[in-house]
């Protein structure tokens, strides 16, 4: 071990002196030194730290030394507000406290996360911060612009509730909408001034969406202008990281982005263009519902199904030539500039993706209809895959990326995601070794004699197999579905069995959480948002049942372009992908070393299948069963060897 890591990790080290009782954790070191490697050798890495390793001090304390003796910044990457939070919140504030080097960090989210003091005076003065009618968001508008009146940062996080997204959009704007300099508030603007913290800081923890917009912004100027320039990264959550790049770097286009630009017409005094922006959008997006609703469309356009809208694409040329024109006339204010500069470019932007969707015409992206529910139509595009993009844009270009999660590996392998990400072929790996005894903590049950998933009769069957878990574990079960459909029906039948049972969507998530660890003899049935994030240790999640295998939708339009392009799509994608989402839903039962649970998988084909076994060897060392009985033995000589 590098000295200064056994200065802070060692028995008699740093952290040894603050916390009374601390051991060592063999994986939390491991991982430490994996990251100091790749920071000192200029080289890319690989981390998995199974839950409870203690990512964010493992990568946290190289990141802190190389920050100080070797003035690098170091930016942090992770996938959910969660995660940043206890970073910025809890272990970089622990390392500052602990650690004898000195160092400063900063969380930096992207523009919408960020009170708009423009876009809220814009609202004011529209009339849209003084509703009449005292409903649920206007009650919300008030308390914002109580809030805004207080805050020192604008940082939405502050809020003491989630505001609705239409109540939010009344005080923030997103990068697209920005004025930039041209925006009278620019001087006192929240999000710049979050962005020039960032420039001072020797760490900044950041979410993985602006992460990529730095990438786009650099690629397309050569520029750092969305996060600072840094030296290392490291990307927590790894194993989301080329499903939100995908996102990221497609794209969607409605009749909703064509009538905002129609009331940017109107208040410019284009009326008549107004009303033909209305017109045309609402005839081709009639027609590109009316496609999603045919026999012919499937989930994606694999063929040019959609007509070229030559007025809508006339009209939106019209309306960026008129905002260019007043872009370019110095003679008006700076903010009506500023406003048709964003006019002119977003106008570009909808009439660029409209010929790309309509001509399909980049052979990496999947391009597809979405129907809101009201059967609206939406168009979009996503690339098929972004490891080229990454590996150009991160890996050849950053001195040293690491990669940490919980869930990377399938069978033992880095493979899928290194092909995910384009991470080089000679990047160090390392699996750390997880500090639970899953062998004497947990069981894992495949009951024997369940119908196939695709069988009917198997919602009947797996709502017997729940009602029989939460009958032997007194509640204290958490139920994780691959439907909303599996897990209403399930719901259905079990909510009246003399236990509260909490279902997805009845509350905030949060809350649903807060009540399921509160009332301890309670059982919370949740959907795909279940299977990962939620931290529950102790007694109240004991049971854990999953109704099957997770593997990913085939109606996405990305599943389905890459099941068309290689045969060998299910064994070299669809099943590592599910590998890893069933990795975390596993995830949620130990939590903490005085943890004891038993993980149900309703799944026959887990035992049956070929494939099956791939499953089998990714999940941890449990003790294993066929049947359902086995659990209250289980649990009665778990407690008994506690007792003892």
């Amino acid at each position: 071990m590098n000295d200064y890591l056994n200065e802070v990790f060692g028995a008699a080290g740093l952290l040894a002196q603050r916390f009374p009782g601390y051991e060592p954790r063999d994986g939390q070191v491991a991982l430490a030194r994996m990251v100091d490697q790749a920071m000192r050798e200029g080289r890319h890495a690989l981390g998995e730290g199974p839950c409870g390793t203690g990512k964010g001090v493992a990568y946290g304390v190289p990141a802190v030394w190389h920050a100080h003796h070797g003035k690098k910044r170091v930016v942090i990457a992770t996938a959910n507000i969660a995660l940043q939070e206890q970073l910025v919140t809890k272990d970089l504030p622990l390392l500052a406290e602990v650690l004898p080097w000195k160092f400063t960090f900063t969380l930096l989210k992207g523009r919408n996360n960020y009170l708009c003091l423009d876009r809220m005076a814009e609202s004011e003065a529209r009339g849209e911060l003084a509703g009449l009618v005292q409903d649920e968001m206007e009650r919300q508008v008030q308390q914002l612009v109580a809030w805004a009146g207080q805050t020192t940062t604008g940082d939405v996080s502050e809020v003491r509730f989630v505001p609705l997204p239409l109540a939010w959009s009344r005080f923030s704007v997103g990068s697209d909408d920005c004025k930039g300099d041209g925006c009278h508030f620019r001087e006192t603007c929240f999000s710049e001034r979050a962005k020039a913290a960032a420039a001072e800081a020797d760490i900044v923890v950041t979410n993985y969406h602006l992460l990529f917009a730095h990438l786009a912004v650099r690629r397309e100027t050569g520029l750092d202008l969305v996060l600072p320039t840094f030296d290392f990264l490291v990307l927590d959550e790894a194993h989301e990281a080329a499903d939100i790049a995908r996102d990221f770097f497609g794209f969607s286009v409605s009749e909703y982005t064509i009538t905002r630009l129609a009331r940017a017409a109107d208040e410019r005094g284009k009326k008549k263009l107004g009303e033909e922006l209305r017109r045309e959008a609402a005839d081709f997006f009639g027609v590109a519902a009316r496609c999603a609703r045919s026999p012919a469309y499937k989930c994606r356009l694999k063929s040019p199904m959609l007509p070229v809208p030559a007025r809508l694409l006339g009209a939106l040329g019209h309306l960026a030539t008129h905002a260019a024109a007043v872009e370019e006339d110095e003679s008006e204010e700076r903010d009506k500039r500023a406003k048709a500069r964003l006019v002119r470019r977003q106008a570009e932007v909808a009439a660029a993706r409209l010929r790309e969707v309509t001509g399909l015409s980049d052979s990496n992206k999947v391009y597809f209809i979405d129907l809101d529910g009201k059967g609206r139509a939406k168009l979009g595009g996503k690339p098929i895959q972004v490891a080229d993009l990454l590996r150009a844009e991160l890996f050849e270009r950053t001195e040293s990326v690491s990669l940490v999660s919980a869930t990377m590996t399938t069978a033992g392998t880095f493979d899928f995601i290194r092909g995910e990400v384009g991470a080089p072929a000679d990047a160090l790996e390392l699996v750390a070794e997880s500090p639970f005894d899953f062998e004497k903590q947990a069981l894992l049950i495949v009951p024997e004699g369940l119908p196939d998933p695709r069988e009917s009769g198997f919602i009947d069957a797996v709502a017997a197999a729940v009602k029989q878990v939460i009958d032997a574990c007194n509640g204290r079960t958490l139920g994780l579905f691959t439907s909303y459909r599996n897990l209403n029906a399930v719901y259905e039948r079990i909510s009246r069995n003399g236990h509260r049972v909490l279902r997805q969507g009845e509350l905030p998530r949060t809350e649903l959480t807060r009540i399921f660890k509160e009332d301890v003899s309670s059982v919370l049935l949740g959907t795909e948002s279940f299977w990962t994030g939620i931290d529950v240790p102790g007694e109240a999640l004991t049971g854990l049942v999953i109704d099957k295998l997770p593997f990913p939708n085939m109606d996405d339009p990305v599943v389905d372009a890459i099941c068309a392009r290689d045969r060998r799509a299910f064994d070299g994608y669809l099943v590592p992908r599910a590998i890893i989402l069933l990795r975390q839903g596993v995830g949620r039962l130990i939590r903490s070393q005085k943890d004891v649970g038993v993980a149900v998988i309703l799944d026959r084909r887990i035992a049956e299948k070929a494939y099956g076994r791939r499953f089998l060897r990714s999940l941890p060392p449990m003790l294993t069963s066929r049947k359902l009985d086995s659990i209250a033995r289980f649990l009665a000589e778990a407690a008994d060897a506690g007792a003892g």
